[in-house]
């Protein structure tokens, strides 16, 4: 697929994410395999003109929980690759992680209701966890996994 065509699938793809009023299940794993695995995101310039602030908001106000299973699927992706040593075929898996991210979290920010968002917890990490042991809040896997691809 051409650099244009694969552009054009993942703005359609993001299309989609900020028209659906529906959640999306983070267990459609082709349907976020579209977002984070694409080749239309070649440069962090490519995700500021691919997806509007006027989309991003629309999300957070609209879909938030679409907007946050795309924060914790991308942070799902970089923390598994920062446990596996980050293998050469998923560079581009975390570049794009971190160029989502890059663009997204400041309209996160913006928003007093969602400042609190990555001080929660992993979906799912409570799960199989006691009270006892605490899992780690959103912010610290992030940071967390980013220290270790450094």
């Amino acid at each position: 697929m051409g650099g244009t065509e694969s552009k054009q699938a993942f703005r359609g793809t993001v299309l989609q994410l900020t028209g659906r009023t529906v959640a999306v299940a983070s267990s459609e794993e082709s349907f976020w395999d579209q977002i984070f695995q694409t080749s239309g995101l070649t440069s962090p310039q490519d995700a500021f003109t691919l997806i509007t602030s006027q989309e991003i908001r629309s999300l957070r106000d609209e879909a938030p929980s679409n907007l946050a299973t795309l924060c914790y699927k991308a942070v799902e992706h970089l923390v598994r690759s920062a446990a596996g040593g980050c293998p050469r075929g998923k560079h581009n898996l975390v570049l794009n992680c971190v160029r989502l991210l890059t663009r997204i979290l400041p309209y996160i920010f913006e928003d007093p209701e969602w400042r609190g968002f990555f001080w929660s917890a992993l979906p799912g990490q409570g799960d199989s966890v006691s009270a006892a042991d605490n899992p780690p809040p959103l912010a610290q896997s992030l940071i967390g996994a980013l220290l270790d691809l450094l």
